[in-house]
Parts: structure tokens; sequence; C-alpha cells
């Protein structure tokens, strides 16, 4: 009876290895895949690390679980996925889109989301972060015009984290801003374009200047 206990034991074991090497395997994969993505604009490299590690951190204050914070940062690697379907003209366009131009670019999260849909396996989590991302707490966002907590969580929190990147980062049309800039400004849209309760926790753990 030990024996079969303990036999039944070393198998168990050995399968959660199995299931953690095929969860590794997957995270690395979907990180490489990010990276690959923003290779197509020069500009944005280092933006999908630097946005996971944030929104993992935010996650964690909020009181996320291992496994909700796994998918979040899977979606944070895969939230542009859908730029595969926008030119590169309009991705490294110079100077600001026109009309015509941004509803091409705004399409990219559907489009995103139903490549998503075709990775065999992928959490709902990771593929809300990839569609909802650019949602508003107000309800002005897109693609569905969600409002306040009908927004995924963690949309909600990469939402924080995406914005504040791009903030600080320089791109052709527009200087990078300030530690203190991006920080007023994810203050001012408390309330219209994030979760009031997720930009108290991002201020909480904000970055230093």
């Amino acid at each position: 009876m030990v024996e079969l206990t303990a036999l039944r034991l070393e198998h168990v074991l050995a399968l959660r290895r199995a299931v953690d090497a095929v969860r590794s395997t997957l995270e690395a994969s979907l990180l490489t895949l990010g990276v690959v993505l923003e290779a197509r604009d020069f500009e944005t490299q280092g933006h999908t690390q630097r946005t996971a590690t944030m929104a993992t951190s935010l996650g964690d204050a909020l009181g996320l679980t291992d496994r909700e914070l796994e998918y979040l940062r899977q979606g944070a690697y895969l939230h542009d996925l859908g730029k595969l379907g926008v030119s590169d003209a309009i991705l490294r366009k110079p100077s600001k889109l026109t009309p015509q131009e941004w509803t091409i670019m705004q399409s990219h999260v559907q489009q995103g989301y139903d490549l998503a849909l075709r990775i065999p396996g992928l959490p709902q989590d990771v593929l809300n972060v990839i569609r909802s991302h650019h949602e508003r707490w107000d309800g002005s966002g897109y693609p569905d015009q969600l409002a306040g907590t009908d927004i995924p969580l963690v949309a909600r929190i990469f939402a924080v984290c995406d914005v504040y990147d791009a903030l600080i980062s320089e791109r052709p049309y527009k200087r990078a801003w300030s530690h203190e800039e991006a920080i007023s400004e994810i203050e001012r849209e408390s309330g219209r374009h994030f979760d009031p309760a997720v930009v108290r926790a991002f201020l909480r753990l904000a970055p230093t200047a």
C-alpha cells in the first residue's frame, strides 16, 4: 500500500513537471512572438517586455492569483498581435494618422483577437487583454465600447501600463514625456480612461524618475 501510494505520488509529480515544462515553453514562445511583432516597428522595441513586467507587478498588487498573473503577462506579450494586419506605412508613419488610417490602426485589436482564437488553448484572460486593452472606463474606447467593470480586469490593468510606457517613449511624431508628466496624465485620466482603483495601485508602484 505504501509502495502504491509512493508510486502514485511519483506519477503526480512527474505530471506536474511535464505541465510546468509545457507552460514554460508556451510562455517563452509567446514572448518571442511578441518581440518579433514589435520588431516591425523599431520605435516600440522593448515595449512588450516593459509592459509585461509592469502589468505583472500591478496585477500582483491588486491581488491577482499566480495563474491570473501568468495569463496577464501572456496577454501583454500578444496585445499587438493584430498589427500583423496593419501596413508598415501606417505603423511607421512619422506624422499624425489620418482618420482613415486611424480606423485601420484601431482594427488591430479585432484582428489580433481573431488570430489569437486560432492559437489552441489560449485562456480567456489572454484573449481579454488582446481585445479589450483599448477600452476606456467611460465607455468611449474600442472595439466594443465597454465601460467600467464590464471591461475585464486584466485589460484595465494592462491599459494603464501600456499608456504609461507609450508616453515615456520617444516616437517620430512626439518627444518622450518625463516620468512626472506621464504620471500626471495617468492621474488626470483616472475615471475617464482608466479604472480609478487600478490607477491608485499604479501610483503606489510607479517607477521612480
